[in-house]
């Protein structure tokens, strides 16, 4: 080999050496986006559950405020129907007494 061959072979495989560093150094900026990227996604990810975690959490005290809410309300419309049949058979026992019994 001559002294230009083994030239034009030191610098094609210093091409070569140079555009694998270039390629290696891509890879490892792609790579470290995308971990980044993975990242900010999972944060994203998690900020999300923890919304969906107090909107649940949420969700189960009203329930239990609606529930709460029903009984008393049924609690009270017992009430009101019994003082309501408590009157009805008080007012029975008026018109018993107030008309004549017919034979």
């Amino acid at each position: 080999m001559s002294d230009e061959d083994l030239k034009k072979l030191i610098e094609s495989n210093a091409k070569a050496i140079q555009a694998l560093a270039d390629s290696v150094a891509q890879d490892r900026e792609e790579n470290r986006k995308d971990r980044e990227e993975r990242r900010k996604d999972h944060e994203e990810w998690r900020k999300d559950r923890e919304d969906w975690r107090q909107d649940r959490r949420q969700m189960y005290q009203w329930m239990s405020r609606l529930a709460a809410a029903q009984a008393d309300f049924y609690e009270v419309q017992a009430d009101y129907l019994n003082h309501v049949e408590r009157i009805d058979e008080r007012l029975a026992q008026i018109l018993e007494r107030l008309t004549p019994k017919q034979d």
